[in-house]
């Protein structure tokens, strides 16, 4: 026996007015249709799974690239600036999490808050690289724009969507 898990059209439009809102369409619907929950909550649903998922993005950064690029950087500067990125992460992460629990209570404001502040966190990670000299491509630019302008967008999408209707 098969279970097929039906979506309706209207859980798949709600999922495509937040997208659309978003800085990168594609990405955010990824993110949802690849997840099942997505089809069975509203809107606070919707950002928690992505508040959910910058959690883990930061923590698998934390527990897994940091670890991988600390073997591979040998030199003093590069050590020092992955050493501000593993803070900025973990402080990220904390951040995440508060924008989590105040979601979860509905105190959206507060969210924005752990949101912006979690986001910062990332930005100081990329822009550590180009304070000084020599100055260089953070090697986890691509998680960084993922957290900081991808992520962060599809949870504020929703959380402004939320604001409004409230």
């Amino acid at each position: 026996m098969s279970l097929f898990i039906i979506h309706s059209s209207a859980d798949e439009n709600l999922i495509k007015n937040i997208c659309i809102q978003t800085s990168d369409y594609q990405y955010c619907t990824n993110l949802y249709f690849s997840d099942n929950r997505s089809y069975r909550v509203g809107v606070q649903g919707l950002a928690l799974i992505a508040i959910q998922a910058t959690i883990n993005k930061a923590q698998d950064t934390i527990y897994s690239r940091f670890p991988e690029l600390s073997k591979k950087i040998t030199d003093l500067v590069g050590k020092q600036r992955l050493g501000v990125c593993k803070t900025d992460y973990t402080n990220s992460e904390n951040n995440f999490n508060g924008a989590f629990q105040s979601t979860s209570k509905s105190d959206y404001w507060k969210a924005i808050d752990w949101i912006r502040k979690g986001a910062n966190d990332v930005i100081d990670c990329q822009d550590i690289y180009k304070r000084e000299n020599p100055i260089a491509d953070s090697p986890i630019s691509d998680v960084n724009n993922e957290i900081a302008l991808k992520l962060s967008g599809i949870i504020l999408a929703c959380i402004d969507n939320l604001l409004r209707r409230s």
